[in-house]
């Protein structure tokens, strides 16, 4: 028989579970607002040293809300258990004993609701829908027309309402008027592509970004590990000649994204090991990686280096500045006069107008369209009371260049920029379609199914053995001219 000592300990231990398995419940959507358990596993697989440095901005917080105040709760609750159990009798004495079990279930349901658990689960008793919309890159004979160069800018959480005066007070992105250009009304988000590997994914290859297991993963041709069995950008342009070049801020390492621009044609990549390898001063540094202003000063030399070479190129870069929780205000963003986070979502604007307007003024935009994108909406930072007011929410987009072919659409999803990015670059797409993608530019081939953003979901991957061949066998790019 368990000592009244022993007795106390089990009751606390059940409380402290069940009140922090609550406490991450509310703690998970209030600093990343809404995360899918492919977000939650994702990053857990890939909890590098990167990610468990990058955590460490978060660790006071959860500190707080999922560790100390569950165990101030699980004291108070076992102290009054304790205090009731001596008084109560029968029926509600049996009922008080099964109060840490009932708190138990309840912190489950929460966390599976919050992770939409249940609809996750019954996901895999429905049809195959990715099979009948997926479109296979490597069966679509590409035709090459004028060819562009690219520069793709994915903007940390970078979002349209910050636009919006009645919000802000003023147009934090006024910056970008003055680079002309065309945006797409609604870039709307989509399930499997809410997150910035994830978004990078849904762009590059069209389709959303799911989880498997190590054990699940089987190297593809080449030793590919990184959705093996897909054909992306990366896979074209490299196909077709060009040299794809990634430049990032964070450590490549952090979410598998070395991985997948190794695996997917990219033949160069730097991220924040390889800044500080290079020499970098160490002012132009954050705890998470590379400044804005360091990343687009080494974007604006290799531009031009690249232009020099006289290869097509792919030139991918990835902004750190705005990301969540607090953002990171640089030494030059305070020379400019910013204090805050609005400042710094102003300043990092500045730079992305200031580095296409260099290549522009170096004539670069003849021959080079840039496209400027959000890699995901924004997630919980300090405007986040006011983004969760605007009237309709979507990332930032901007297409500038010259002589660029005409956009067919005003609302276009993230898996509609793989086949749009490779028309710009100059191969059209016969049919409009890549992956789930439908081209955004040029003669409309393909008409949009209506409501596909609003039916689609996860729920289309979940138990599809087509996507299932994505990371099980290698993908080959095609070559059509």
């Amino acid at each position: 028989m368990r000592s009244p000592h022993s007795r106390s300990l089990l009751r606390w231990a059940a409380y402290q579970a069940a009140f922090s398995v609550i406490g991450l419940a509310f703690w998970i959507p209030s600093a990343f607002g809404e995360v899918t358990i492919e977000q939650v596993m994702w990053h857990l697989r890939y909890a590098e040293g990167a990610a468990v440095t990058m955590s460490g901005i978060f660790l006071i917080e959860f500190a707080v809300e999922v560790v100390l105040l569950p165990f101030l709760g699980a004291v108070l609750a076992a102290w009054l258990h304790g205090q009731l159990a001596a008084q109560l009798e029968g029926r509600a004495r049996r009922l008080l004993r099964a109060a840490p079990a009932m708190a138990g279930g309840t912190a489950v349901g929460l966390l599976a609701l919050q992770f939409s658990a249940f609809s996750y689960a019954a996901a895999y008793l429905e049809p195959d829908r990715f099979a009948e919309k997926f479109v296979e890159p490597t069966r679509v004979q590409l035709v090459r027309e004028q060819r562009r160069n690219l520069v793709v800018i994915y903007a940390e959480s970078l979002e349209t309402a910050y636009r919006d005066p009645a919000l802000f007070g003023r147009d934090l992105l006024a910056a970008t008027g003055r680079l002309g250009g065309h945006s797409y009304g609604w870039y709307r988000p989509a399930a499997g592509a809410t997150w910035t590997i994830a978004g990078m994914v849904a762009t590059q290859c069209g389709v959303p970004l799911r989880v498997y297991a190590e054990g699940d993963l089987r190297p593809g041709e080449g030793g590919r590990t990184f959705l093996p069995g897909a054909t992306c950008l990366g896979d074209i342009l490299a196909a077709h000649g060009y040299r794809n070049v990634f430049l990032g801020g964070a450590p490549l390492s952090f979410s598998g994204k070395g991985r997948f621009l190794q695996d997917h044609g990219y033949g160069e990549a730097w991220g924040r090991d390889e800044w500080q390898a290079a020499g970098l001063p160490a002012a132009g540094f954050n705890e998470w990686g590379a400044f804005d202003s360091t990343l687009f000063a080494q974007a604006k030399l290799r531009l031009a280096q690249l232009h020099a070479a006289g290869q097509p190129f792919n030139l991918t870069v990835l902004t750190l500045d705005t990301h969540n929780p607090h953002g990171f205000l640089s030494p030059e963003c305070r020379q400019r006069g910013a204090t805050n986070f609005a400042g710094i979502v102003s300043c990092s604007a500045e730079q992305i107008t200031e580095f296409v307007e260099f290549a522009r003024a170096r004539g670069y935009l003849e021959n080079t369209v840039v496209v400027v994108i959000g890699d995901h909406l924004a997630v919980p930072n300090p405007l986040w009371d006011k983004l969760e007011n605007a009237p309709r929410r979507g990332m930032f987009n901007l297409f500038v260049g010259e002589n660029l072919p005409p956009p067919n659409t005003d609302e276009i999803l993230p898996f509609d920029l793989f086949p749009t990015l490779v028309e710009l670059a100059g191969l059209r797409v016969p049919g409009d379609r890549l992956g789930l993608g439908y081209s955004a530019v040029g003669e409309m081939d393909a008409a949009r199914p209506a409501g596909r953003a609003g039916q689609w979901s996860l729920s289309t991957v979940r138990g599809s053995a087509r996507y299932d061949q994505l990371w099980r066998t290698g993908g080959t790019a095609q070559r059509h001219d």
